[in-house]
């Protein structure tokens, strides 16, 4: 069975979700500064277990 994984963005201001395929595509379409987190940072965190900050929860997941 083939999976992939997905990254999940919600926004705590506004309760929007958004997905991704990749940090890559995450940071194409926002900067550190929105995020509140550099893309370095999160390079080295466990993103199963979930990112947040004042601005945004990241999650990744694998989807079948």
């Amino acid at each position: 069975m083939k999976s992939r994984t997905v990254i999940y963005v919600r926004w705590k201001l506004t309760g929007r979700i958004e997905h991704f395929t990749n940090l890559g595509k995450l940071y194409d379409k926002y900067k550190n500064d929105e995020l509140g987190v550099s893309r370095h940072t999160l390079n080295k965190r466990d993103l199963y277990s979930m990112f947040q900050n004042e601005s945004v929860e990241i999650l990744k997941s694998v989807i079948f």
